[in-house]
């Protein structure tokens, strides 16, 4: 009796390696408009290469339309703030200094608030309602401005610094409508 040796099929071991290579390699190319539309908003903003890779990291396709756009700063912006009110919950359950307690809390309140603007505008933005979507982005900085200069030098203001950065973004997002 003979055995038959079985030779193995490369050519079915490479679909996957190309599928996951298309799946990354498309992203990568993008869409003309849309590389022209983040490029002019992403050109506007203080950090380029921030805004840049914070809407090619969040496209969930190629060819994103300015609304898609808008979604992700919204969403970027939201998650961001929950982070930070996390972080600064932590640091005010820790403090034992009154007055820094106290500047945490103005901290607190204001990404409160913020979360609170960032969900109006996504409400707005779900309805195509997108003078008020622009509006919800534009008060938003209103609300930190004045927690983002307090914690400057500390833990705090990296992530200030990069809440600032996304707000911008959701705001010449929105001139764009």
């Amino acid at each position: 009796m003979s055995m038959a040796i079985l030779k193995p099929n490369y050519n079915i071991l490479l679909l996957p390696l190309l599928l996951i290579t298309l799946l990354f390699l498309i992203p990568i190319l993008g869409n003309p408009q849309t590389d022209e539309l983040i490029n002019k908003i992403c050109r506007s903003t203080e950090d380029y290469e921030f805004c840049y890779k914070i809407f090619h990291e969040n496209m969930k396709s190629p060819s994103t339309h300015i609304v898609g756009l808008a979604r992700i700063t919204i969403d970027e912006a939201t998650n961001n703030a929950s982070n930070n009110l996390y972080f600064v919950g932590k640091l005010v359950r820790q403090e034992k200094d009154e007055k820094k307690w106290y500047l945490l809390m103005q901290c607190i309140y204001g990404y409160d608030q913020a979360l609170g603007t960032f969900q109006l505008a996504s409400d707005y933005l779900n309805r195509r309602d997108f003078k008020q979507t622009l509006s919800a982005f534009w008060n938003a900085p209103f609300q930190l401005r004045n927690y983002t200069s307090l914690f400057s030098m500390t833990p705090i203001g990296a992530r200030n610094e990069q809440m600032r950065k996304l707000m911008g973004m959701a705001i010449l997002t929105g001139l764009n409508f």
